[in-house]
């Protein structure tokens, strides 16, 4: 029989986790609104370069109307770029919340061949907290971050350059990959875990009593 001091740091470990990776979602929906209206910048910005795209009317009665368009764009994705970096740094902090957790959890995880006789969860799924689901649903959350991250980072390294530089094929690829693969809920969390990261969310709010996420 587990001691109630380890099952209320047990489930104190999963409410931290629970409640960082809530605030993870929050700013990762926000990151997603952000990369979708960025794109469309992005491809503005390069539609804009073609001569096909201003009446010839327009060009002559406004001549510098072109040049003051793309200034506006990259204005523009400027500032999203910048947006998308706090939400990164935002999104960080709570997957570093949840790393703090979990090496707690971990800590309080017995070994599988006991798990019988001391269950500190309370569902019976502790089996699958000591296969590493919780572990992996950080990490899961910590790649699709830094994936968004080295995108950023090289539009940014671009972004004072002329504007065929800012809307570069492989980071507008590289943007379109992360807004559509990682979508999220249904991804598995490892190779060797065959848990959703919605499993986990669904496993996770079920040991802590949560009706609704």
């Amino acid at each position: 029989m587990v001691s109630r001091n380890v099952e209320r740091h047990a489930l104190n470990a999963l409410m931290d986790i629970y409640k960082a990776g809530r605030s993870w979602d929050g700013w990762n929906s926000d990151g997603v609104t952000l990369a979708n209206s960025l794109i469309n910048d992005l491809l503005q910005l390069r539609n804009s370069q073609e001569p096909a795209v201003w009446h010839p009317s327009t060009t002559l009665l406004f001549p510098d109307l072109a040049s003051k368009y793309t200034t506006a764009m990259l204005s523009s994705a400027r500032t999203k770029l910048n947006q998308l970096m706090h939400k990164i740094s935002m999104m960080q902090k709570q997957i570093d919340r949840m790393l703090a957790a979990a090496d707690e959890l971990t800590k309080l995880i017995p070994p599988a061949a006991s798990a019988q006789s001391a269950e500190p969860l309370a569902f019976g799924s502790l089996q699958k907290f000591s296969d590493w689901a919780h572990v992996n649903a950080v990490e899961f959350r910590s790649t699709h971050a830094a994936q968004l991250l080295s995108t950023i980072e090289c539009l940014e390294q671009n972004s004072e350059a002329p504007p065929d530089a800012l809307d570069s094929d492989r980071q507008m690829t590289n943007l379109s990959i992360w807004l559509h693969a990682p979508g999220l809920k249904e991804s598995r969390l490892s190779d060797t875990c065959p848990l959703t990261v919605a499993d986990f969310d669904d496993m996770l709010r079920a040991e802590l009593g949560i009706d609704e996420i």
